[in-house]
């Protein structure tokens, strides 16, 4: 069954193009790895402008193999730990697909 992360991001201002940099370096690893990557940015509701990352693998162990890879994790510890962030963390979650 699929698993999907699901990541929300404010963009501070002037800064879309450094995130977009940022979520391309994340895309090749997700896809490196078996799975999918998509950016969206909401255009009505409550967080207006924010951008929503999907990232989708076929089942745990796709995900686990992108989340264990050490590239991976130097990546996001470097955006993480940036002093002057391109964007602010709003949410993230991890969902598992159900059948029905």
């Amino acid at each position: 069954m699929a698993v999907s992360s699901v990541v929300t991001f404010h963009v501070r201002d002037g800064r879309h193009g450094e995130q977009v940099e940022n979520l391309k370096a994340v895309k090749r690893l997700v896809e490196r790895g078996g799975g999918t990557f998509r950016v969206h940015r909401q255009l009505f509701g409550s967080q207006v402008n924010h951008l929503v990352v999907v990232s989708e693998y076929k089942d745990w162990n796709g995900f686990a193999k992108v989340r264990s890879d050490p590239e991976f994790s130097q990546l996001v510890e470097r955006i993480r730990g940036s002093a002057n962030p391109a964007a602010d963390l709003v949410g993230g979650d991890v969902y598992e697909e159900l059948t029905i």
